[in-house]
């Protein structure tokens, strides 16, 4: 009760505030519809505008700022952004036509020169882009004309520059104020406060088709409720990261709607191998085999997802994933594994080996409190001393730095170039390798893909990769993250994408007038 008055009280405060702009929706209803400015709210937004620190790419593609060389369409086609045109030369060369007409917001050109040295920034300084950019070497043809040299057969560049993580920048400016960043999407930041409060307003310059609608502002709102109240009082249009929770909310409302689009990710608790109880395959796969899936999507999400066993299974190419190894929720195998390990349930139903219990603190952030918990209650049943720890990402990261960790959840993307995915979760060096995984099956299997060209037997290893990368449990796979998104009914033109950094906002969106459907 007391939470649900607090979110309300902040409701509150945040409609008067808006109430005395003169450029919010409340305060302009004479004016055209295009000069209201969008009002989109998530559970998080940028801490900085560097594209190269974490996460800070995938707030700016979002919400229009920032663009790569292509992008995905939500049927999952690649096509060219900044990007005129793209072909393959031969199995190991690509070349690249850029947009002579394209700019940054300062005016400087788009060219070969800046186009490089954007991507090489971003390989050098962002970890996230390494998987996508560490097997690619650039080179300038001529003032438009970039080529790709790949260290495999075929590899597919356009999608590999498609992640949000390959934003195109101007390197020779400082991306440390609005002032001075300097990027060239549709929409220009022109105010920002960190974590709290991005404002911006349509790139006049811009190559493409100029959006409809003026200004934007992206607010961060991290408590869902608030977020839920934000979009049904039409005080904002889009509410990003719903939570499953206050879907009941929107049934037949008249000021907004739920999209839920379908997302090719896998919901992922990574294992800290490092950790002594976790050295034992025998004990991973007792966690593993412990969970009952259908009732954490039932807990966790309201039901909004599917339960999948490994790590490819939330890939719709890779259906035959879905259920692999773990095949069932199977207690008696997790209690034979675990009891032959060494870890032997006492009187308070704890499991002890060698006089420690054996103990798990999972770390959780955004919307997997409740998911932590039911966790947390599985194994405990297991004879777990398990522990949830939920909290700010960054806390998660600061974390993983020092070491200090068990285990900790997140959602990677599983659609894309199979080598590049699983090789950045489960080679020696990915950059979401995060527990120190490091098996020579596996990277035995995963030099076969890089060099396989044949999309039929990519396929077929990788799915072997996946079975091996599941029996030895590093990570255990849980479900597919849902994605769902409040959007209001006073919207058009909103899209659903399979890419959550994809769709917040698009050109063509614009203010419905009074009295249309």
């Amino acid at each position: 009760m007391k939470k649900v008055l607090f979110s309300t009280l902040i409701l509150f405060v945040i409609i008067t505030a808006i109430g005395c702009n003169s450029t919010s929706p409340s305060s302009t209803q004479t004016d055209k519809a295009e000069s209201k400015d969008l009002v989109i709210v998530g559970q998080e937004i940028a801490a900085g505008l560097d594209p190269v620190q974490p996460l800070t790419s995938s707030y700016l593609r979002t919400i229009g700022a920032a663009e790569a060389l292509f992008k995905v369409t939500a049927e999952g086609k690649i096509e060219p952004s900044l990007a005129e045109s793209v072909k393959e030369v031969d199995p190991t060369t690509w070349e690249i036509k850029l947009r002579s007409n394209a700019r940054f917001w300062s005016g400087k050109a788009i060219d070969a020169g800046a186009v490089i040295a954007s991507l090489e920034r971003s390989k050098a300084k962002d970890v996230q882009a390494q998987p996508f950019l560490a097997n690619l070497t650039f080179t300038k043809l001529d003032e438009y004309t970039v080529e790709v040299k790949t260290n495999g057969n075929h590899l597919p560049v356009p999608l590999h520059l498609s992640y949000y993580q390959t934003v195109i920048h101007n390197t020779e400016a400082k991306h440390d104020a609005v002032a001075t960043m300097d990027l060239s999407g549709m929409y220009k930041v022109v105010e920002f406060t960190p974590k709290q409060k991005m404002v911006l307003e349509r790139n006049e310059s811009y190559w493409g088709e100029k959006p409809a609608i003026k200004r934007v502002v992206y607010e961060e709102i991290a408590d869902g409720q608030t977020r839920v109240l934000s979009v049904l009082s039409g005080r904002s249009h889009v509410a990003l990261n719903i939570p499953v929770t206050s879907l009941a909310q929107f049934k037949d409302h008249k000021e907004a709607r739920i999209s839920a689009a379908p997302v090719a990710n896998t919901q992922t608790i990574y294992l800290n191998l490092r950790r002594p109880q976790f050295e034992d395959v025998r004990v991973r796969q007792a966690l593993s085999w412990a969970l009952d899936r259908k009732e954490l999507v039932t807990l966790a999400v309201e039901g909004q997802s599917v339960p999948i066993t490994t790590w490819l299974g939330s890939n719709p190419a890779f259906a035959e994933a879905k259920n692999a190894v773990y095949t069932k929720t199977d207690q008696a195998t997790a209690n034979q594994l675990l009891d032959e390990a060494g870890w032997m349930k006492g009187p308070d139903g704890i499991r002890t080996k060698d006089g420690k219990p054996l103990t798990l603190r999972l770390m959780t952030w955004g919307g997997d409190k409740a998911l932590g918990e039911a966790l947390q209650n599985q194994w405990t049943k297991l004879g777990v001393k398990a522990e949830v720890q939920h909290g700010d990402y960054s806390l998660i990261q600061a974390a993983r730095d020092k070491g200090d960790w068990d285990a900790s959840i997140e959602a990677w993307s599983t659609f894309g170039d199979t080598f590049t995915l699983l090789s950045g979760q489960f080679s020696p060096k990915g950059s979401a390798n995060y527990g120190g995984y490091q098996d020579e099956e596996t990277n035995r299997l995963l030099a076969q893909l890089k060099e396989a060209s044949d999309s039929k037997e990519r396929n077929q290893l990788a799915l072997k990769i996946n079975e091996r990368v599941a029996q030895q449990a590093p990570i255990i796979a849980l479900f597919p993250r849902p994605q769902i998104t409040a959007v209001s009914k006073t919207l058009a033109g909103f899209e659903e994408h399979f890419r959550q950094f994809e769709n917040a906002v698009n050109a063509s969106m614009s203010f419905r007038s009074a009295g249309s459907k």
